[in-house]
């Protein structure tokens, strides 16, 4: 087979889709981004090597083309291309195109959990077993597509929109087709044995949920053991554990028979009674038995020696050994315990002389030779050094079995000391990883707000100067028209004729009057004008002499007209720095600074004089 070079495909068109870049490569093929040269959205790409890959993808392609469900990713096209490769087209789901097929952002289920910033929360899992069991049953109930091939990296999670805004979505791909799986992304942990053996049922499937249950519960698939997901967790309910125990289960007889046993028991997971871990020590138990049986056969074997050295055993080991009665004890029917006797006199060569009834012990209850007499039931002495030195083998191997056993205590608990200082140290370093988060995320957030503090105090600075250039440059302007208007005041006529547009205040202002003065001498009451009204823009000759103090401030007694006594002046309808300056022989600016920069107001008290 002609091994697959990515290199060769870059630039391809297969069907109405160009090749452009590579996403991954394994033993079934390679994985393209690819775009569509009509429509110019982006589409996933699968390339399968001639063979059993080709093959398997090319048998359920039409299969895969008629599945419509909201969780598995459409696939939009498929074909044959040059030398037997097969190709398949599906939705890129991980790109992000506007106003395109591909609308938003999306992730694996293992990128969405790395990214996630704690443990996934029981009814999350559960919502999204819940889909998944949903979109696999659909599948094989609407397509004859084979089971198997369910891992993390065939489940996009993407966030829902609309009615189902914030709440994460499955979209299962690959969903019948052949794996492309690189060899740094193994996912054993997620296959079945049946499956390995190449005869994968729906059985498969269940096998690989419960694993990707694990993984979303603790974050890691399951390795060998499982291990007590209390001990990780707390705030789940303990039969999530005997779910994944039974999903997990290498007999097909205890895993969930189909979907809707794993359904019904993801729904009712609270009703699962908790895994009941049995202390397992193999060893101890296996030295143990078989002290035991030791000691039983030596028990059998030399219960004469046994009882001799230990008395108590006498029970336990009845005795068929004739003892004699101590010489305090005495019976009348003594004859009786001179059986033994008897037995040895018929074992002496028998004669005329020993026959005789005169030479023979009278029989009596004294037993102080019983010793010089060789018992029946006696073992030899060969037989009792042979018997030594069997419990002499027999100590030595309890001994042996005894050293044994304290070893494989020994080692077990140096084993349970090993795993519990590890565990201590995974949960400390996990504990300073995640205060090392939080301080960076507390650092990230200080800095963050003085930085927008920063900013704004720099904003207001800005504006503050804006504002103060554009009250100066208001005031020059201000300043330069007074100057200009006061430039071409020429002496006031006696009388004006009104024009249209002007205004009392225009008027006093051109030639340097008061609004009231222009009232009070023309009998006003009102400040309405009309055009061709003739206003006197000079006091009458027959006014009073008092009211000249109501005439118009001259160079020459403006000072100490207005002025009051304590340097002060109380600001009048059109009144500016730089009339005022002229009024009382000041400059405009130092008048300014006198007034702290003050904008003028009419009936405003300032200051004239130093």
């Amino acid at each position: 087979m002609t091994k697959f070079d990515p290199k060769e495909w870059q630039g391809t068109i297969c069907g109405e889709y160009r090749l452009s870049m590579l996403l991954g490569q394994g033993r079934a093929g390679g994985v393209f981004i690819a775009e569509n040269v009509k429509t110019h959205e982006l589409a996933a790409l699968k390339i399968y090597s001639p063979g059993r890959y080709a093959e398997a993808a090319q048998a359920i392609a039409r299969e895969r083309e008629s599945l419509h469900h909201p969780s598995i990713v459409p696939q939009l096209a498929s074909g044959s291309i040059r030398d037997g490769y097969f190709y398949t087209v599906q939705e890129y789901a991980a790109y992000k195109q506007v106003g395109g097929r591909n609308d938003r952002d999306c992730l694996n289920l293992e990128e969405y959990l790395n990214q996630s910033p704690g443990f996934l929360e029981e009814d999350v899992i559960a919502d999204l077993l819940t889909q998944l069991t949903d979109a696999l049953t659909y599948a094989h109930s609407a397509a004859d597509l084979p089971y198997g091939g369910i891992n993390p990296h065939g489940i996009m999670i993407v966030e829902g929109s609309g009615t189902n805004s914030g709440r994460p979505l499955v979209r299962l791909t690959d969903i019948g087709l052949p794996a492309v799986r690189t060899s740094s992304d193994p996912d054993d942990a997620y296959i079945s044995p049946e499956e390995i053996q190449g005869t994968p049922t729906v059985q498969s499937d269940i096998f690989a949920m419960g694993a990707i249950c694990h993984l979303m519960l603790t974050g890691a698939p399951p390795q060998g053991e499982i291990a007590s997901l209390s001990n990780m967790r707390s705030d789940i309910a303990p039969g999530w554990e005997g779910l994944i125990f039974r999903s997990l289960s290498f007999s097909l007889a205890e895993r969930y028979a189909n979907y809707q046993e794993f359904l019904r028991a993801i729904t009712h997971v609270d009703d699962i009674p908790p895994v009941v871990r049995e202390e397992k020590n193999t060893n101890i138990w296996f030295y143990l038995s078989c002290l035991i049986c030791v000691l039983l056969v030596l028990g059998f074997a030399f219960k004469d020696q046994l009882r001799d050295r230990f008395p108590f055993l006498e029970k336990v080991f009845p005795s068929n050994i004739i003892k004699p009665l101590p010489p305090e004890t005495k019976k009348e029917d003594a004859p009786k315990t001179v059986k033994p006797t008897e037995a040895v006199e018929k074992e002496q060569p028998t004669n005329a002389a020993s026959a005789k009834p005169a030479e023979t012990k009278p029989k009596t209850d004294d037993f102080s030779d019983i010793g010089s007499l060789k018992l029946v039931s006696d073992p030899p002495k060969e037989e009792e050094k042979k018997n030594d030195d069997l419990l002499t083998t027999a100590d030595a191997a309890l001994s042996g079995l005894t050293k044994e056993k304290e070893e494989a205590e020994k080692a077990a608990k140096e084993a349970a000391e090993k795993i519990a200082a590890e565990k201590a140290a995974a949960e400390k370093a996990a504990k300073e990883a995640a205060e090392k988060l939080a301080a960076e995320k507390a650092a990230a957030e200080k800095a963050a707000k003085e930085e927008a503090e920063k900013l704004a105090a720099q904003k207001a600075q800005v504006e503050q100067a804006a504002k103060e250039a554009a009250k100066e440059a208001v005031d020059k302007l201000a300043a330069k028209v007074d100057e200009a208007v006061l430039r071409k005041t020429e002496e006031a006529p006696a009388e004006y004729t009104v024009k249209k547009g002007d205004s009392l205040w225009a008027i006093a202002r051109n030639y340097k009057l008061k609004v009231e003065d222009i009232k009070k001498w023309n009998g006003m009451s009102d400040n309405n004008l009309k055009p061709g009204m003739v206003l006197k823009l000079k006091e009458p000759a027959e006014a009073p002499v008092e009211s000249k103090a109501a005439e118009p401030e001259t160079k020459e007694n403006a000072p100490d007209a207005e002025a009051s006594g304590d340097g002060t002046y109380t600001v009048q309808n059109g009144d500016t720095y730089y009339s005022l300056g002229k009024k009382f022989g000041i400059g405009a600016e130092k008048l300014k600074e006198l007034n702290d920069g003050q904008e003028l107001k009419a009936g405003q008290v300032i200051k004239v004089r130093e």
